[in-house]
């Protein structure tokens, strides 16, 4: 197990570092500690990507949220009532 860092006045970054034998474990150490309430914090476990890494991740999966919600409202019709007679297709476009 590996500590983090302490700030200048000494003082714990509250994280640390563990290196597992086989991914099984790890992944069953995140199954049981991810979220989980300790000593009155949220533990948040999971995989220690470099910041290259995270960042890819990230912006592929909010991509993806981004194409889902645009295929998600291209698919609706909207009724809209009470419209002056002025408004055509062009000006609703």
């Amino acid at each position: 197990m590996c500590f983090g860092d302490e700030d200048a006045d000494g003082k714990s970054k509250c994280f640390g570092f563990v290196n597992f034998e086989n991914a099984d474990d790890a992944a069953k150490a995140i199954e049981a500690l991810n979220e989980k309430i300790i000593a009155d914090k949220e533990w948040y476990v999971g995989k220690a990507q470099k910041k290259t890494e995270r960042e890819q991740e990230l912006k592929t999966r909010f991509e993806h949220t981004a194409r889902e919600t645009v295929d998600k409202f291209q698919r609706f019709k909207l009724y809209i009532k009470n419209m002056d007679d002025t408004i055509d297709d062009d000006k609703l476009k």
